[in-house]
Order: C-alpha cells, then structure tokens, then sequence
C-alpha cells in the first residue's frame, strides 16, 4: 500500500511540475493561402514573384504582431489607469528607430507604443544602434530603463 502511494505521489508531482504548454498563435500562412484565388488574382498578387511574395508575407507578419502588441498594451494602460490593475515591475520591448544617446530631456518611443522621458539630466552619447531592446524596472519610487549597449537612466512614463 505504501509503494502505491508513493507512486502516485511521484506520478502527481512530476505532472504538476511539467510546464504548461502555452496556446499557440497560428503562424500567417502566407497572402497565396490566407486569400481565395479569385482574390488573390483580383488583387494583381499573382505578378509577384516569390521573393517578392515572401516580402510581403514577412511584411503582413510583422505588421499584424506590432498591431496585436499595441492593442494589448493599450488594454493594460486602460485597466492602470482604471485601477484595476497594478503598473507591472518588468517592462520590455525596443526603441524605435536609431539609438544615440540621451540629452537630459529625451523621450524614448517604444515599439510597444508606450513613450517614456528622462528623470534625471545626464547626457551620454554613444554609437548608433538601431532599435535597441530595453528593460525598464520599476526601482523604488520610480522606473529606470537599461537600454542595450546605452546604459541605463531613470524614466518616467510620458501619457
């Protein structure tokens, strides 16, 4: 009886300790399959060539997951502002655009559609970087903003 109950106590944690599969976006499929023939065809698509089919595939991709970013983060925006939810701790997303540095008064634009301003009125100047990938922390009393091969400053949110 013993070895029954240990088994079954194994057996449960490991299933509880598996990590949950998480939902799966369907990948685009491309404009050729995601359109009926006659629209595809309507559309003057079948002149393309597959390079160039394929840079608009990549290019739908893209624009419809930026779009499905900027809702989401328009959503969680709301529901802080409604105080139905907290600010959260851990932000990440990117810069838009080159990174040169900071003046004392930048606002940083995230692809994720928040803005965010320097706190404090240091300058630093660094090499380009195109769309840096940032983190920002919630640090004590405000936010501070580690920006990929740019340092890392003190934000506050711009609305």
């Amino acid at each position: 009886m013993k070895n029954i109950y240990l088994v079954v106590c194994v057996l449960v944690v490991s299933l509880v300790s598996l990590p949950a599969a998480e939902p799966e976006t369907p990948a685009f499929p491309g404009v050729q399959k995601a359109m009926t023939p006659e629209q595809y065809e309507a559309a003057g698509l079948s002149k393309l060539d597959p390079a160039e089919r394929a840079k608009l595939d990549e290019f739908i991709k893209n624009y419809v997951a930026v779009s499905n970013e900027k809702v989401a983060t328009t959503a969680v925006d709301k529901a802080i502002k409604e105080k139905k939810v907290s600010e959260p701790e851990v932000i990440q997303s990117r810069i838009v655009g080159p990174f040169t540095g900071y003046t004392g008064r930048t606002v940083f634009t995230l692809e994720n559609g928040q803005r965010w301003a320097q706190s404090q009125y240091d300058s630093a100047y660094f090499p380009k970087i195109d769309s840096p990938p940032v983190i920002i922390i919630k640090a004590g009393f405000g936010y501070r903003m580690y920006i990929a091969g740019g340092g890392a400053i003190r934000v506050s949110k711009v609305h």
